[in-house]
């Protein structure tokens, strides 16, 4: 296969609920009558233990699947979000995991890719037996950190993130990069690479023989979901900037539209501090000042839009949810609360993680109304 690389650079069960202040003015890439009522429709138990929840998948069936930082197997929940089944534990062996990713296969099949194991294990739908584990080949390129399998059969697409290391000066955490191949399976070929593109930011602290890496709470990342059979979306958390790429790297849409800056307050950067350890929160601090990401996450459901949820005004109670179609057309938007990430769409529903007052993570399934808002 042809080596194409492409360089994206970026500049940086209730009442319907409803919004007090639309922002209008802001929003450049909307229609008239664009917002859609949504309700919602369920919340997971609080009984379930989550923690910190790191994917969400729905099937045909509208059963979700969940993966959880300190969950060992994968959580398996109703449509209506009660708990039916965790497949899978902790640990190295078959059906085990220690760091997964989540995909859906045709035919509800789950697709587990564990990036510490460097290993993927294929489970069937219905009765949650384990089908398949392979291991990754071990390229040059470094150990694979996310992994997609391409809804053609044999195809597949790899994050490779370069690690941190000790005794490197701080110059060499500027301008680090991601790596997109493209995985041809069977053939003795290694991947090309089909997209190399700004990495997601993180906190670093180096010393003497030692390194620190953390999360960045207003860091830029990079957003990659598939999209139809043989391509994929790629966004950068920092602009309103979405482009689709094919397999071979070409750029087949892409579209932008300008966002309204949100500036990190000095209140909620005093308040990431605290919740940062060690030399980490000393790190963030000396970053001052910050402007938030102008994207909150972005998402595909299986009509193939995007939905991309966009920060506003510094005081806002609320993030848009904007849907656009593949040549950037906006197909309508949701008003959901500040702070709420869309993790998952799919049958007119979206699927959001929540914190209580505890800081505690639930799943809240929306429902999209047909009509619009205010129509």
């Amino acid at each position: 296969m042809r080596t194409t690389a492409l360089l994206l650079l970026l500049a940086g069960c209730g009442e319907p609920f409803r919004s007090a202040d639309p922002l209008e003015d802001a929003r450049s890439w909307a229609v008239e009558d664009s917002w859609i009522e949504v309700e919602l429709a369920s919340v997971s138990d609080p009984l379930l233990r989550l923690s910190d929840v790191r994917g969400v998948a729905v099937d045909s069936k509208g059963r979700i699947h969940v993966v959880d930082a300190l969950e060992g197997g994968v959580i398996v929940l109703s449509p209506g979000l009660r708990h039916l089944h965790t497949v899978g534990r902790a640990g190295m062996g078959p059906g085990e995991f220690e760091l997964k990713q989540i995909q859906i296969l045709p035919g509800d099949t789950l697709f587990v890719f564990d990036a510490r194991l460097q290993r993927v294990t294929i489970i069937e739908p219905d009765d949650f037996e384990v089908v398949d584990v392979f291991p990754q080949p071990n390229w040059r390129h470094g150990p694979v950190t996310n992994l997609w399998r391409l809804a053609d059969r044999g195809r597949s697409l790899a994050l490779v993130r370069r690690p941190f290391y000790a005794g490197e000066d701080e110059t060499a955490d500027q301008g680090r990069t991601d790596a997109i191949l493209a995985i041809e399976e069977g053939e003795e070929a290694a991947p090309d690479t089909i997209l190399v593109a700004p990495s997601r930011e993180f906190l670093v602290a180096r010393g003497p023989g030692s390194v620190a890496v953390g999360t960045h709470p207003f860091g830029r990342e990079p957003f990659i979901r598939l999209i139809g059979r043989d391509r994929f979306v790629y966004a950068n958390s920092g602009a309103l900037d979405v482009s689709i790429v094919d397999f071979t790297g070409s750029t087949v849409h892409s579209f932008s539209f300008a966002t309204v800056a949100m500036p990190v307050t000095s209140e909620q950067l005093a308040s990431e501090a605290k919740r940062t350890s060690g030399g980490l929160a000393d790190v963030l601090r000396q970053g001052d000042p910050y402007v938030w990401p102008a994207l909150a996450g972005l998402v595909v459901d299986e009509q193939g839009r995007i939905w991309v949820g966009v920060r506003g005004h510094q005081d806002e109670l609320e993030w848009e949810w904007a849907a656009f179609t593949q040549d950037g057309a906006h197909a309508g938007s949701v008003r959901l609360p500040a702070g709420q990430v869309v993790e998952a769409a799919r049958d007119d529903r979206l699927y959001a993680v929540a914190h209580d007052s505890m800081d505690v993570p639930r799943i809240r399934a929306y429902q999209l109304r047909q009509e619009r808002a205010g129509s």
